[in-house]
C-alpha cells in the first residue's frame, strides 16, 4: 500500500499584533460654538491626533477670522473635568508661533499631558480657542470629539 503525503508549505504573513492607538480626528472652529456664541464669519479646521503612548495631542491647525483686519490674538486649547460643548473651561495647554494676521495655519505637538488631561481630552471636555482684536474672549472654538 503506496500513502502519499503531501507536504504544504505556507507563508505566513506576521500581522502587527499592536493596534494604532492613536486616535484622530477633525475639529471644525466657529464663533458659533464660543461659549456664548458670536456671530463671526469666520472659519476653521484643526487636524487632530492624541497618542497615548506619549501622551501628546498633534495638531494642524488653519483658521480665517471673519474680518480681514482682524489679527489673531491668542489660541488655546480649554479643559476641565466638568467641561462640556456648552461651557467655557479654563486654557490647559497654551499654542504659540501661530500668525497674527486674519488668517493661518499652524502645526504642532504639545507637552505631555497629565493623566486627568488625557482622560478629560479622551471624554470630549476639550476645545480649541481662537482669540481675536475683534473678539478678544473667543472668536472660534473648535470642540474636540474622538
Amino acid at each position: 500500500m503506496a500513502v502519499a503525503v503531501v507536504a504544504s508549505s505556507f507563508t505566513s504573513c506576521k500581522k502587527d499584533k499592536t493596534p494604532d492607538l492613536i486616535k484622530r480626528t477633525t475639529a471644525t472652529l466657529s464663533g458659533a460654538q464660543e461659549v456664548p456664541a458670536n456671530s463671526s464669519t469666520g472659519t476653521g479646521t484643526a487636524q487632530i491626533s492624541y497618542d497615548p503612548t506619549a501622551k501628546t495631542i498633534t495638531y494642524t491647525m488653519s483658521w480665517q477670522l471673519g474680518s480681514s483686519t482682524a489679527t489673531t490674538a491668542n489660541m488655546h486649547f480649554h479643559g476641565a473635568e466638568d467641561g462640556t460643548d456648552i461651557k467655557s473651561s479654563p486654557v490647559t495647554i497654551g499654542i504659540t508661533g501661530f500668525a497674527t494676521g486674519s488668517s493661518g495655519t499652524i502645526t504642532g505637538t504639545t507637552r505631555a499631558l497629565t493623566d486627568a488631561e488625557a482622560n478629560q481630552l479622551l471624554a470630549g471636555k476639550w476645545y480649541l480657542n481662537v482669540h481675536s482684536s475683534t473678539i478678544p474672549g473667543g472668536e472660534l472654538r473648535g470642540n474636540i470629539k474622538f
